[in-house]
């Protein structure tokens, strides 16, 4: 609430990641956090639809188009903070998802590994949170939890395909 100075404090963060493997068999999982902890009844997962071979911004557009609609749809509310994978591209195929569907976004915000850094819409510049901030280390949870659930979904497609369960 403070770092990014919100009305109210979060409860609900929905994070959304994509794995493949050199293309093949993507998909995207979507993990729920309330009040800081993982709610695995929440995750869900999403094989891609309408995206051939490797491009996570158009998958990225593909996943958050489908949830959103679902949560729109069914009456549900946004999630107060939607992470995504990714930085500044990734980011911005998010918000065209939601104006191609004439969403009023959720507070949506990405994370870039490499340098951990925070992308919001509308800023040119990252924000660069304390290593040491309780946030940023929240922030970091929630995506490598992300990254862990995608991980093992997508390798149990691959097992199938390879096998031919």
């Amino acid at each position: 609430k403070r770092i990014f100075n919100l009305e109210n404090a979060p409860r609900r963060i929905e994070r959304v990641a994509i794995a493949h493997l050199g293309g093949g068999e993507t998909v995207a999982r979507l993990v729920q956090f309330i009040d800081g902890l993982p709610f695995k009844s929440g995750y869900k997962r999403f094989k891609i639809r309408t995206v051939d071979g490797v491009d996570d911004f158009a998958s990225i557009r593909e996943v958050v188009a489908r949830r959103l609609d679902r949560l729109r749809n069914d009456g549900e509310p946004f999630p107060d903070i939607l992470l995504i994978d990714g930085g500044k591209g990734q980011l911005s195929s998010a918000m065209a998802a939601m104006r191609a569907l004439d969403i009023d976004p959720p507070f949506t915000i990405s994370l870039a590994k490499r340098e951990e850094e925070v992308y919001l819409p509308g800023e040119d510049e990252p924000r660069r949170l304390s290593r040491h901030s309780y946030g940023l280390r929240l922030l970091q949870y929630v995506r490598d939890e992300a990254h862990r659930f995608a991980q093992h979904y997508h390798h149990i497609l691959r097992r199938k395909s390879t096998l031919g369960e």
